[in-house]
């Protein structure tokens, strides 16, 4: 009887050192990209898409009580993703001219227990709409609850993929942005925030530009009603600047993804240059000289209106291009060579 007391004893102290070792001494799974995939699906995308184009979130205007619920909404959903707060809280406000105050909701994934990370990716996506006008609400549901919903899946992703075993060299900072209608003051105080060293991770170590590896801002990505010049409805618009788009090309492989690609707004070097450079919340960081991606399906004839549903939305394809984001998310983050498994 005190054999198997002692067995049970040092088995329980081994469970609590391996916990506590640092990342590149933990076990590993093979299936983890699997299990991380099946992790997104069409329930989870439209409860999340539902939730936030719903008449309690009342088109999500910024210093609304609509925007205020979904702010919250996002945190709780952080924090039940095990995503923790970026400084003191997940709360950054901010001024806004014409809506008297906006709140950023930011979150931070750890590539490494215990290690200093290589540098930062940052994952944005804005989360206020136009609310209610002339009686009606404007859900949203595509501009912006589609990259909302995203970004949450990327975060539920990362969080499981450590779970599972598997570490990163960056660190992953989730944005919920406000204000975006607002000419991105969100974005602009992320970056104001960010360049007068206000932002410290989880070790209490500022946050510099430097250290930003590369900006993903997920806009408006959950249709398939404006199809690249191929037709197919599984597409993807990324608008890369000067950012090399090998990873994109290498994490599009995937039988999961392979979506219809563009580097271009639909073949024109205006509209690519406008919705790049000057319209989006990566435009922040553009300006200063940090790479940055801009993910997006394209306007359609819902934006700005009240037919933009979820009904209106392809959430298959959806599902997709999350995946997509989710392979190139972790090529940039860089899986650390003493843990990585088959894909």
């Amino acid at each position: 009887m005190n054999y198997f007391k002692n067995i049970n004893l040092i088995a329980g102290v081994l469970t609590v050192l391996l916990s506590a070792l640092p990342c590149f001494a933990r076990p590993m799974r093979i299936d983890i990209a699997r299990e991380v995939r099946a992790s997104v699906t069409e329930q989870k995308l439209s409860r999340d898409i539902g939730f936030l184009s719903d008449s309690l979130c009342a088109g999500r205007a910024t210093g609304t009580a609509g925007a205020s619920e979904t702010a919250s909404w996002i945190a709780r959903r952080f924090a039940s993703l095990g995503v923790k707060p970026l400084g003191d809280s997940y709360f950054h406000g901010f001024k806004v001219a014409a809506a008297g105050a906006g709140r950023n909701v930011l979150g931070l994934v750890k590539g490494c227990r215990g290690v200093t990370p290589k540098g930062y990716i940052i994952i944005t996506a804005s989360y206020d709409g136009l609310g209610i006008r002339g009686g009606n609400i404007y859900p949203g549901a595509d501009s912006n609850a589609s990259g909302v919903a995203a970004m949450l899946s990327l975060a539920e992703m990362m969080t499981l993929s450590e779970d599972l075993g598997r570490e990163y060299d960056a660190d992953i900072i989730f944005a919920g942005l406000d204000a975006k209608h607002h000419s991105f003051a969100g974005s602009a105080a992320l970056w104001d925030e960010i360049s007068s060293g206000k932002i410290k991770d989880q070790t209490v170590r500022s946050i510099a530009p430097k250290n930003i590896l590369m900006v993903l801002n997920i806009d408006q990505i959950g249709s398939s009603l404006s199809p690249l010049s191929s037709g197919r409805k599984d597409y993807l618009i990324m608008l890369t600047g000067n950012t090399p788009t090998k990873d994109i090309m290498l994490a599009n492989k995937s039988k999961e993804t392979f979506l219809d690609l563009s580097f271009s707004y639909y073949g024109s070097p205006d509209f690519t240059n406008l919705f790049y450079r000057r319209v989006g919340d990566q435009k922040a960081f553009v300006e200063h000289g940090i790479p940055a991606i801009l993910a997006t399906s394209g306007i359609t004839m819902n934006n700005n209106k009240t037919t933009d549903t979820l009904q209106n939305l392809d959430l298959p394809v959806l599902k997709r291009r999350i995946h997509l984001l989710w392979n190139w998310t972790e090529r940039v983050a860089g899986i650390r060579a003493d843990n990585k498994s088959t894909k």
